[in-house]
């Protein structure tokens, strides 16, 4: 197996690693911007904010094959591929959940209202040093984890992950379903809408917009 091939586990571990530091970014940041703390997370369990595990192993996916090129090629590089994803997770989010997280269509130096020209060149800023500080970092302190607790950790982590996801995702389904007066009869569904309801989902996720259809 060539060194520079990700494994499952390494994926495991950047995603998780990449929603944590994700979450405390932005949080920290919302704080410095506006003075209050505010939940920022992305999934209904844990401090972890999905959109930046998956930007993490997409950078780390497309940067490790450039690892040894030029300062300002990695910077650009990291500015389109972060910004690309940046754009894509916007759409995705809003044609498959009918929901919105972030608009830039009040920033003078917005992009549309999907990308920040600020934020796209923080995207290469953070590609760098992921490739060139944190990825190395992160395989340096594999090496030293027992192998078996290793392999046991990443695939519990796994496993709640994906229940974690299964769940926001469901519940986030049903918010903009019953915001769009669409309603269910299906007993999963019913469960679904007692467990998180609309105030349960706005206080975990208030900066959440549903995108109501006509």
């Amino acid at each position: 197996m060539k060194e520079d091939r990700l494994t499952l586990k390494e994926l495991i571990w950047l995603f998780v690693l990449g929603c944590f530091f994700g979450f405390l970014l932005e949080t920290i940041w919302y704080f410095f911007k506006h003075g209050v703390i505010i939940n920022k997370q992305g999934l209904l369990y844990g401090p972890f904010k999905p959109i930046y595990g998956f930007g993490l192993i997409i950078i780390v996916l497309v940067m490790n094959k450039y690892k040894d090129a030029r300062l300002w090629q990695k910077f650009i590089l990291g500015v389109l591929v972060g910004s690309a994803f940046e754009y894509f997770g916007s759409l995705f989010q809003e044609y498959v959940f009918s929901t919105s997280t972030w608009n830039y269509a009040s920033f003078k130096l917005s992009l549309g209202s999907r990308l920040y020209l600020p934020y796209c060149l923080i995207w290469g800023v953070l590609a760098i040093l992921v490739i060139d500080i944190f990825y190395p970092t992160i395989k340096k302190i594999i090496r030293v984890i027992p192998p078996r607790i290793y392999t046991f950790s990443s695939y519990v982590v796994l496993i709640l992950m994906v229940v974690n996801i299964f769940l926001t995702m469901t519940a986030t389904l049903r918010y903009s379903a019953r915001i769009n007066k669409k309603g269910e009869t299906n007993i999963f569904w019913r469960i679904i809408d007692e467990a998180y309801n609309d105030e349960y989902m706005k206080r975990k996720f208030p900066k959440m917009r549903v995108i109501k259809k006509d």
